[in-house]
């Protein structure tokens, strides 16, 4: 276990000591400031100490000063203290001091003779050996080592040399590409977690409420009235004293139906005398058309003391096509403000989402709320306005969820040996069921554009020896390129050495399949 210690520029040797015999572990770890500096004297006290309490001890510093010191002293450095951590420490030694041995008794022996099988002599005195000429000595072992080196040496050099001399070519092949298309089923589940494998992606319900207004013309028409009678009147008074007919006083009809008119002028009658006022029929229409004589009422008190009567007939009151509200203006009217509220809920819905969730638009159920007509049906109005509210309730799926499963699959129905051009990848939208209210099922079309590997090693052997033109017609015979090879024959190093044919030897020719251009190609499809 390793236990790793924080020194700090203040501390000083015996502090030291004191944290590393507090240490709990076997192995204690200290990370050495950069300001605080460690003799070679005091390294090896900490070295004993650490020996004489069977712990473990390495540094964590940079300072390649002190790695030095500690490196003499046997002490493991280290740069960062993950390293230090999970690397191996240095086994800390003692100083090595021997120890005396015991003094047993004397053995006085006498000194072997100087001669020629003995290697050293009492008084330092060594003679030559005589050898004779036809003996060979045995060469030692690191000259028979040296010399077998060399020989590699040379060996590698010239087969490294002869690979600049020999001929070189380089293949430049762009495969040909392929779509990919893929059904991929998937459901959304609300507050279900990714399941990649059952195709099951998590889903929220989100709700929101708009409100708005519309109007539209009515379609209904009947004849209304609109021009009011108009004519004379003549008053009799049938006092003894003046009277005076204010404007406005109320006139109307004796006989048939009852239509009333109003004076637009006074008349001052003098006793027992007459007088004539202008008058209007008080609604519109061709009733107030009175003919002469028929308005012979005075309303009110004047009743009592005037007759009057018309001398000629009313006329002016007329009607007119007027729009009227129909059943069919409310339906239309409230289809057409539906339509539109639908349109803001889910343009609010798909603000909610914020990119990170999708709702299909067969998810969305929309309920009407408080839908408010003016006029009624039936009314005279050449315009029919709608108040209402709609709430809209969808169930939004996660779109990265929902990337990732469809990614996932349609990588599962990539051919061996081919690659995904991921600028290709799109994801459409298929059919939409809403299974309940809280599961969606739906379908996704996956289409992408692959790339197929090509083997160098097929490549080689279909060129060996064969002339450039000849060798770019098989290579598109065989293997599926996107373009025409291209082919450059070697060494670049000698420009009067052109080579007519690929060389024989496969390591010779370097295979290169330049994916960026393919794909290129094929994103121009």
């Amino acid at each position: 276990m390793t236990e790793t210690v924080y020194l700090t520029s203040e501390d000083t040797l015996p502090a030291i000591q004191a944290k590393m015999r507090m240490a709990q572990a076997d192995r204690v770890l200290f990370v050495v400031p950069p300001g605080l500096n460690l003799s070679a004297v005091e390294l090896r006290v900490l070295r004993r100490d650490a020996v004489a309490a069977q712990v473990g001890v390495a540094l964590v510093t940079t300072d390649a000063t002190l790695r030095g010191l500690a490196a003499r002293e046997g002490i493991s450095t280290f740069r960062s203290q993950r390293r230090g951590e999970r690397a191996r420490w240095r086994r800390l030694r003692g100083d090595g001091i021997p120890r005396a041995r015991g003094v047993g008794t004397a053995v006085t022996t006498a000194p072997p003779a100087a001669g020629l099988f003995a290697k050293r002599s009492p008084s330092g005195f060594r003679p030559a050996a005589f050898l004779r000429a036809y003996v060979r000595r045995r060469n030692p072992w690191w000259a028979v080592l040296g010399l077998t080196l060399a020989l590699l040496l040379i060996f590698g050099g010239m087969l490294y040399a002869l690979t600049f001399i020999l001929p070189s070519a380089t293949i430049t092949v762009a495969p040909a590409s392929e779509a990919l298309r893929v059904n991929i089923p998937l459901k959304a589940v609300q507050d279900a977690r990714l399941d990649t494998a059952a195709g099951i992606v998590p889903a929220q319900t989100l709700s929101v409420q708009v409100a708005g207004d519309a109007r539209t013309p009515t379609t209904g028409r009947s004849d209304e009235p609109v021009g009011k009678a108009a004519g004379r009147v003549v008053f009799i008074n049938r006092t003894g004293r003046e009277i005076t007919v204010p404007a406005g006083t109320v006139l109307s009809t004796a006989t048939g139906n009852n239509v009333q008119f109003a004076t637009l002028t006074a008349a001052v009658l003098p006793p027992n005398g007459r007088g004539a006022a202008s008058a209007e029929a008080l609604d519109a229409g061709p009733a107030g058309n009175a003919r002469a004589g028929t308005v012979t009422r005075v309303e009110g008190p004047l009743g009592l003391s005037l007759l009057v009567a018309n001398e000629a007939n009313f006329s002016g009151g007329t009607t007119a096509k007027k729009g009227v509200v129909t059943e069919e203006d409310k339906v239309r009217l409230q289809a057409q403000l539906f339509e539109e509220l639908k349109r803001q809920a889910i343009e609010r819905l798909d603000e909610r989402t914020a990119g990170e969730r999708f709702i299909p638009r067969e998810s969305v159920s929309f309920l009407t709320l408080s839908p408010t007509f003016t006029p009624f049906v039936g009314e005279v109005s050449p315009d029919l306005y709608l108040s209402m509210s709609l709430q809209a309730v969808g169930l939004a799926a996660d779109s990265a969820a929902a990337d990732r499963v469809a990614l996932t699959r349609l990588q599962d129905a990539m051919p061996p040996g081919t690659r995904l051009i991921s600028d290709t990848v799109r994801f459409t939208p298929g059919s939409v069921v809403l299974e309940d209210p809280k599961t969606l099922a739906l379908s996704v079309m996956g289409e992408g554009t692959l790339l197929r590997e090509i083997d160098a090693d097929a490549v080689r052997s279909a060129v060996l020896g064969l002339p450039p033109e000849e060798a770019s017609r098989v290579l598109a015979e065989r293997f599926a390129l996107a373009r025409p090879p291209e082919i450059r024959l070697g060494p670049e190093w000698l420009p009067y050495v052109i080579p007519l044919k690929l060389p024989v030897l496969p390591w010779r020719i370097r295979v290169k399949v330049d994916w960026d251009a393919a794909a290129q190609l094929a994103m121009r499809k």
